[in-house]
């Protein structure tokens, strides 16, 4: 008998501008579903949460959040097995209800999904925090409703949670996971030359898709754990040291801060053209010469190991990273496909090393998409912590 999961995400919350948060979700999904096991994705949503395209509250039925989860679906061929629940609406819960009785496993993706009474007949009920420090400063500093509660395993994509990451004790251990990669839909055998309006945006550039601020730094025990912004200022003469000029998508606004940025050498895109569709995503990376980014710095000060799951994406397009550290490089290969800095130097050095092999480097990035990240390799793995 095929193994049954049910997989609660975070796609029609997040309906707008969002396709890399989508795939971060899909991944497990689709990678499950490679390895035979029968799989429901489920998602919850508050009232508050839902909208219509004039961003006024309105029906699910009537909502950008529906579009976006029927389109996506349909665009990854998800046949089935798929029930979007809405607070104070009646949705039909018989079908996922009978899927979920003596399922073999449930994965609640950061939590996302808080309809536990539909999911608490499944053997393996499996929390995986995907913002290692974060969640665990939110949950024990903050009091933050981290829906915990219904779960008896807890997995982070922090590889250094439980070994040696500098973060709250919430009671729980965490078994390090890598994020992985469905990669029938991101392969490199795919592409040629760019075509689309995004992969031309893309083209030949060092390039990352991020928020710039995001959420409000937290506070444990008088350190910060901050957003990206401040470790993007160590970096911003990184242009001039290596005489290459960066690609940033991501939502700062025009302004002073990013006009100081331009004229040191960094180039900036508005992420609706690129962000809104994830096959232009997906172009954008694929045109791209390589990932360069900087971590959020609460990874970096609590050592969590964070390694992105767009990051995986890049690798897995064979296109070399050249990552921040925050620990991660002691369970991944390091140093070719994949890079790790921890100074602005090292990053502007270790940016011509990259440039000075770059064929050796394309090589050494799918490589470590096809045997640590791929999700029919890495799924399996974290299983086995069960």
């Amino acid at each position: 008998m095929r193994k049954r999961a049910i997989v609660g995400v975070g796609l029609a919350g997040f309906p707008e501008k969002a396709a890399g948060n989508s795939w971060a979700f899909l991944q497990w999904g689709l990678g499950l579903r490679d390895m035979g096991w029968d799989v429901w994705l489920v998602e919850s949503l508050q009232k508050k949460e839902i909208f219509n395209a004039e961003r006024r509250p309105c029906r699910l039925s009537e909502s950008v959040n529906w579009v976006h989860w029927k389109k996506i679906l349909h665009e990854i061929g998800w046949d089935g097995g798929a029930t979007l629940l809405a607070e104070e609406e009646k949705v039909e819960e018989r079908e996922v209800r009978e899927f979920a009785q003596g399922a073999d496993l449930f994965l609640n993706l950061s939590g996302h999904f808080k309809r536990p009474e539909l999911v608490e007949s499944a053997a393996a009920r499996v929390y995986v925090d995907l913002d290692p420090g974060f969640t665990q400063i939110w949950a024990k500093v903050y009091q933050s409703p981290m829906n915990f509660a219904g779960h008896n395993h807890f997995w982070s994509v922090g590889l250094s949670m439980g070994r040696g990451a500098v973060v709250p004790d919430t009671g729980h251990t965490w078994n390090p996971v890598f994020s992985p990669v469905c990669r029938r839909f991101w392969s490199p055998d795919q592409w040629g030359p760019p075509t689309s309006p995004a992969g031309r945006m893309g083209d030949g550039r060092w390039t990352t898709v991020t928020h710039w601020y995001g959420y409000a730094a937290v506070e444990w025990e008088g350190r910060e754990y901050g957003n990206k912004a401040p470790e993007f200022e160590k970096l911003k003469h990184w242009p001039e040291r290596t005489g290459i000029r960066p690609c940033v998508v991501t939502d700062l606004g025009p302004g002073e801060e990013r006009q100081d940025y331009e004229r040191s050498g960094w180039d900036f895109l508005e992420p609706g053209p690129i962000c809104s569709d994830w096959r232009e995503y997906r172009a954008f990376l694929a045109a791209s010469r390589g990932e360069f980014s900087p971590a959020k710095s609460g990874y970096v000060v609590g050592r969590t190991g964070w390694f992105s799951d767009r990051s995986a994406l890049y690798l897995s397009l064979g296109r070399p990273v050249l990552l921040q550290e925050t620990g991660w490089s002691r369970w991944l290969p390091e140093g070719s496909g994949l890079v790790a800095f921890q100074t602005p130097e090292e990053a502007a050095e270790k940016a011509g090393e990259i440039e000075g092999h770059y064929t050796v480097h394309q090589k050494a990035a799918v490589e470590i998409a096809r045997e640590y990240l791929d999700a029919t390799r890495s799924i399996p793995k974290a299983l086995a912590s069960i």
